[in-house]
């Protein structure tokens, strides 16, 4: 048995039922408006269909979607000489945009390494689970021959950062609304300061899965555990940022003014955004058989971002108009409008920077278990 096949049997081990083919398509595609105009199936003779993904190469990335056709190539059946070619409706589409077109739950909709929902592929985020690649199967329910299954390898250029963030910090309380009339509402509280970074250790290599001889492996461990793939060819970056600082709070309302002709009272001003916290710490930990890898991996500890200020209060309502003091007489004006808040400034502290570091050691030990299919590359 060759390297290559002992390796693909060992993906192939990591399947269980959740490998399989399984159904999830739910609901009307078309929704109510536009599958009352869809196209009438049962007028139809259906030769073949198709699955379209426009702009796919044959390869698809853990966790992304992207939207996906049923085509069909049809005749009518009163009319066997005439071949068309059908295709299935967007989801919502209006009854102009449906007319012509198939509802999607002609089909029955099957998928392995990910799911399917509203005409939409999404991929299993996990790429141990999906080594192997993604398949996704269509039948037409009204004449079960008709199949078509598309086949999908995986890649992994769609993973350029890990890590995470730290909290963003609370908004300020809102200000109070006027009580008595004609009285100002109470300014927007300071947002608060954003939370710090993570603190992550990141250890790299490169290794070898059925479908690739080289691929990026990282392991993440601390305030976050994930374990990704990633493509050599791609920078990959290790974020521990600060959080953004709160927004300030939203300036109280003005009270209605006092009757007659009382004016209204003002809008509170908004709270000052709040500080962006701190960055994180990164140690990212290189396989010292791949000193390139030092080159690829890139750490992010900024500090974050200030919050923004909080909106103005709205002014209080006019008070009302006094009686006419005769039938003939002008009518009286009511009170001015009370003017809304000012918004309150946004913050203007960033979190500072926190700690970032790579280094390279020898990591056998820390890969020495791997999932099947999987396998250290030599140096």
């Amino acid at each position: 048995m060759t390297r290559s096949t002992t390796m693909i049997a060992a993906a192939l081990a990591l399947c269980t039922a959740s490998c399989g083919f399984f159904s999830t398509l739910t609901g009307n595609l078309g929704g109510a408006g536009g599958a009352a105009f869809a196209t009438n199936m049962e007028k139809y003779e259906v030769e073949s269909i198709d699955l379209v993904f426009p702009g796919n190469d044959g390869t698809w990335c853990p966790g992304a979607s992207a939207a996906f056709t049923v085509t069909a190539q049809a005749h009518k059946k009163k009319n066997p000489g005439k071949l068309e070619v059908l295709e299935t409706m967007a989801e919502g589409a209006s009854a102009k945009d449906a007319r012509g077109k198939m509802d999607l739950t002609e089909f029955a909709m099957e998928s392995r390494g990910g799911k399917v929902q509203s005409g939409v592929f999404t991929a299993s985020a996990d790429p141990f689970q999906t080594l192997l690649g993604f398949d996704v199967r269509a039948t037409y329910r009204n004449d079960k021959t008709k199949v078509v299954e598309k086949h999908f390898d995986p890649v992994y250029s769609c993973i350029t950062s890990v890590g995470g963030s730290g909290a963003p910090g609370m908004a300020g309380e809102d200000g109070f609304s006027g009580q008595d009339a004609g009285s100002g509402g109470g300014a927007g509280g300071p947002g608060a300061q954003g939370g710090p970074g993570p603190r992550l250790v990141a250890h790299v290599t490169v290794v070898r899965t059925p479908k690739h001889d080289r691929v990026g492996l990282l392991q993440l461990t601390g305030d976050v555990e994930q374990t990704v793939l990633f493509d050599l060819a791609t920078n990959i970056t290790v974020s521990a940022r600060g959080g953004e600082g709160g927004w300030g709070g939203r300036g109280g309302d003005g009270a209605t003014g006092a009757d007659p002709q009382g004016a209204g009272g003002p809008g509170g001003p908004g709270g000052m955004g709040g500080p962006g916290g701190d960055g994180g710490e990164v140690v990212v930990i290189v396989d010292a058989r791949f000193p390139e890898l030092a080159r690829v991996v890139g750490v992010d500890v900024s500090g974050g971002a200030p919050g923004g200020g909080g909106d103005g209060g709205i002014g209080g309502a006019d008070g009302a108009a006094p009686e006419k003091a005769c039938d003939d007489c002008e009518e009286p004006p009511a009170g001015p409008d009370g003017p809304g808040g000012p918004a309150g400034p946004s913050g203007t502290a960033t979190g500072r920077d926190g700690f970032g570091e790579i280094r390279s050691q020898d990591l056998s030990a820390v890969f020495a278990s791997l999932p099947p299919g999987v396998r250290l590359v030599g140096g």
